[in-house]
């Protein structure tokens, strides 16, 4: 018994490992191009949908960088069907100003799955940039 306890505290001890890359390995990664930020306007872009009582309920923000001067945006509520997403409904918000709140309801069916969508253009110092994503739910 005391050889089997010794046995397991030794296995328990870390072990150093190497790692070496071999030369027909590809790395994926090159380490020369530098890491840029996504977007040079814009902080973030959030969406969420929610489903209550047959309705879609649509919220966005987009954070505009400091200096932000005007964001304008284009929202789509968008069905999944069989041949493919079909428009529900849009929006078009825009604000002067470093953010821009949406928020709107739609009513939606049981069974779909449901996509918002965002494009956007934020301004900051005369350059504009556009921004999108998206968000999908199941109702």
């Amino acid at each position: 018994m005391t050889f089997l306890v010794i046995g397991m505290l030794f296995l328990n001890q870390g072990i150093p490992v190497f790692a070496e890359v071999s030369s027909n390995v590809v790395q994926g990664v090159d380490t020369d191009v530098p890491i840029t930020p996504q977007w040079e306007n814009t902080n973030d872009v959030n969406l969420d949908l929610y489903f209550t009582n047959g309705k879609a309920e649509c919220v966005g923000i987009i954070n505009g960088i400091s200096g932000t001067s005007s964001i304008s945006a284009t929202f789509k509520l968008e069905r999944k069907g069989l041949s493919g997403w079909s428009l529900e409904n849009s929006w078009r918000k825009s604000s002067k100003g470093e953010s821009l709140s949406f928020f709107e309801t739609e009513a939606v069916e049981k069974g779909y799955t449901y996509r918002l969508s965002v494009i956007a253009k934020v301004t900051r110092n005369g350059v504009t940039e556009t921004v999108n994503t998206s968000v999908e739910g199941k109702y």
